[in-house]
């Protein structure tokens, strides 16, 4: 470190400069403690930093945390960076791979799903590397943000410039525990798959049983009987994954952690493409060099998922451009196969759209047999409120007629689940729930196809459920090919 930050305890005045940096009874940072070694400067930035991080900001906190990473990041300023990913990025939704993508990725990642999202990344490239916004994309702002939110942005982006510049050149030390810079870079080889599907928000040990579960139901105890019966031991194979249409790719960090554990060293799994990228036909996915029994042994299993988790990634993505422009995100549903919901959710995120719920177990959803179950709309949502203090569980309730819209409104329902509505009752329970005092979040429900996507969008609608982006996205053509077959014997 070049500036040595102050130690507690503090003389009273610095103190007191100290004391309003920070939440009761939180510490100090390192970055304010050196801060305080100019006590003038750091008494009158307080005012405009307090603003930065207040409510009287235009935009809201997760608009503010994606400017600032992405702002710090591209600084280089793992510090401030760091102090933002721990404090904010779960209180704000950030998922995994946004966090990956504002740090090593850029706007046209699929974890992008919202067109505000991608313009404030672009927004804060373009300020980075132009110290202005182009034309053409103040105007896309311009659609999206008041002019109000316009200066807080521009402004944002450049306190957050000063910020950086003052932690790199004082050499403020990484607060403990906090996250680094390589800490959520997706690596590429099969050795990092655990890795790369924690940063996926997978867990490497279940799909690891998930993984020896299907190689055991294929193999039993006899292995494979053919490759056994035609291929000499000494034989290695050099083969590629190689796409037969074009889709969106995903599940090759799962097929890396089957290598690794069916295979083991000697497997060289090596990706070409990275989940979520758009893949054309003849297109090498990955290549594998094993020894030839262990690459046939595993090629069933890892085509089964590729194939799978491609083809629900693509079935997404194909949603997720229909939709483009409008801001209605594209949302998933329990409808998965038992057992691989995980894996499928991941395929939905990797196809640009968002998870609903993983189980019964984290949100409530309140359905018409709950209704009709609990004697009305009004009744089940004041069950509900009597079970879980507001706030403490999401809650979505569905209805199915603009009468029980407006019961489930009356009754304070935040989100709501609009099912089978004809496009005209939307825009009339869009109407209604714009008109509320409070914030109601619509999402549109029923069996939609892509020509009547945008039509349903356009009503206004946050966001649209999809069952069928899961249980029926057709397979994507992946093949297994050989690079360099053995020399004949």
């Amino acid at each position: 470190m070049r500036i040595t930050p102050l130690e507690a305890p503090f003389d009273p005045e610095v103190a007191a400069a100290l004391a309003p940096m920070m939440p009761p009874g939180v510490p100090p940072i390192g970055l304010f403690r050196t801060f305080a070694k100019n006590l003038s400067m750091t008494k009158a930035m307080h005012g405009w930093g307090a603003y930065e991080l207040s409510r009287a900001l235009s935009i809201s906190m997760r608009d503010r945390e994606i400017l600032i990473d992405r702002t710090c990041a591209r600084c280089g300023c793992e510090y401030e960076w760091g102090v933002h990913v721990a404090f904010f990025a779960e209180r704000v939704g950030f998922s995994s791979e946004q966090v990956t993508s504002l740090t090593h990725g850029g706007p046209g990642d699929p974890c992008w799903t919202s067109t505000r999202d991608r313009l404030l990344v672009r927004a804060a490239d373009a300020l980075h590397d132009n110290s202005t916004i182009p034309e053409p994309l103040w105007d896309l702002l311009s659609v999206e943000f008041t002019e109000a939110e316009l200066l807080d942005i521009t402004l944002l982006c450049g306190w957050y410039h000063a910020i950086s510049f003052a932690a790199n050149a004082a050499g403020v030390p990484l607060e403990p525990n906090a996250p680094t810079f390589d800490s959520v870079r997706v690596l590429d080889d099969a050795g990092s798959a655990r890795d790369a599907l924690r940063l996926a928000n997978l867990d490497p040990d279940e799909v690891l049983s998930l993984l020896r579960a299907a190689m055991a139901e294929d193999l039993s105890e006899a292995g494979d009987l053919t490759s056994l019966a035609t291929i000499p031991t000494d034989v290695d194979l050099e083969v590629s994954f190689t796409s037969r249409g074009a889709g969106v790719a995903c599940g090759l960090p799962v097929v890396a952690l089957l290598c690794d554990d069916a295979i083991g060293p000697s497997a060289k799994f090596t990706p070409l493409v990275t989940d979520g990228d758009r893949i054309a036909p003849g297109q090498h996915l990955a290549t594998l060099s094993a020894p030839a029994r262990a690459v046939l042994a595993v090629e069933r299993t890892a085509l089964n998922l590729l194939t799978h988790l491609s083809g629900i990634a693509t079935a997404t993505r194909t949603w997720v451009d229909a939709l483009e422009g409008t801001g209605v995100v594209v949302r998933d549903t329990r409808k998965t196969t038992p057992l691989l919901r995980a894996l499928e959710k991941y395929a939905v995120r990797c196809g640009g759209g968002a998870n609903y719920r993983h189980g019964l177990f984290d949100e409530i959803l309140i359905k018409d047999n709950h209704v009709a179950a609990a004697g009305g709309v009004g009744n089940a949502l004041a069950r509900v409120a009597e079970a879980h203090p507001r706030g403490a569980v999401p809650v979505q309730i569905e209805v199915d007629s603009l009468d029980q819209f407006d019961e489930a409104l009356a009754h304070g329902a935040d989100q709501i689940m609009l099912d089978n509505f004809a496009v005209n009752d939307m825009g009339i329970a869009v109407e209604r729930a714009r008109n509320c005092p409070r914030d109601v979040r619509l999402e549109a429900s029923g069996g939609f196809t892509l020509s009547d996507a945008r039509q349903v969008a356009l009503t206004g609608v946050d966001s649209i459920a999809l069952g069928a982006i899961t249980h029926s996205a057709p397979a994507i053509d992946i093949g297994l090919d050989v690079l360099m077959p053995a020399d004949p014997q």
